[in-house]
């Protein structure tokens, strides 16, 4: 089963879209150190995540100081903390470590630019995948960069970089960077990721999900969750 994370919700009407449309994480960006379009301040994202209903993730999207990150997730509280910006593997582990001991678990976004290599201290995404299966973070996010744009890019992360990921760790691995409805399903099936997270590509307009992308994305992963249980259970 591949789960589905939306991520840069910015109001209660997304909130309850996608609740309704069966999403399994909702991502919040709060305080992000880069201007982006999805920044919420904690108040905002303290008001939202109140919001999330028993059984539906809640996850912010940070990054930035230790200290800076370690407050938002005291004040927040949420389910999950994803860091997503130029954290070292020290930084990683420590956070990790602290998180665990607040029952918060921890994504850490590996971002593959053009080259197939990792926005992170350890260039090779096989070998990064490697050294942070040694922390306790829970997962990773295979996301694309480019250094013109912080995140939303909408650019399809490299596939090949996404397997060699999968292959290094038992870590559960989410696939994100230019998911839309219209190609989530050959990508899941190429893939077989453990999650999928969307943002652009479930959009009206920045900040705004649109309620036919979202309920078309839903249906699409859905279709193909079901078609993989029942290969499954033919095996």
């Amino acid at each position: 089963m591949t789960r589905v994370k939306i991520c840069g919700l910015m109001n209660k009407e997304d909130i309850d879209l996608c609740v309704k449309a069966g999403v399994h994480a909702l991502g919040l960006v709060v305080e992000y150190p880069e201007p982006v379009p999805w920044n919420l301040s904690r108040a905002e994202a303290a008001v939202l995540i109140s919001q999330v209903p028993p059984l539906v993730a809640s996850t912010v999207v940070t990054g930035g100081s230790v200290q800076k990150i370690l407050a938002i997730a005291q004040a927040l509280q949420p389910d999950i903390v994803q860091l997503h910006y130029q954290e070292t593997l020290e930084e990683v582990e420590g956070l990790a470590e602290e998180f665990s001991h607040w029952g918060i678990k921890t994504i850490k976004a590996l971002r593959i630019d053009e080259d197939g290599s990792c926005a992170f201290e350890i260039r090779d995404p096989a070998a990064a995948a490697r050294a942070l299966a040694q922390t306790k973070v829970a997962a990773l996010l295979v996301d694309s960069y480019t250094p013109a744009l912080a995140g939303g890019t909408g650019i399809r992360v490299d596939l090949e970089a996404f397997t060699r990921i999968q292959g290094e760790t038992d870590l559960p691995v989410i696939l994100a960077g230019g998911l839309n409805p219209t190609n989530v399903s050959k990508i899941i099936k190429k893939t077989r990721p453990y999650a999928v997270d969307v943002l652009t590509g479930v959009e009206g307009k920045p900040g705004h999900k649109s309620p036919g992308q979202v309920f078309h994305f839903m249906q699409r992963v859905n279709a193909l969750n079901a078609g993989l249980n029942i290969e499954l259970k033919g095996e």
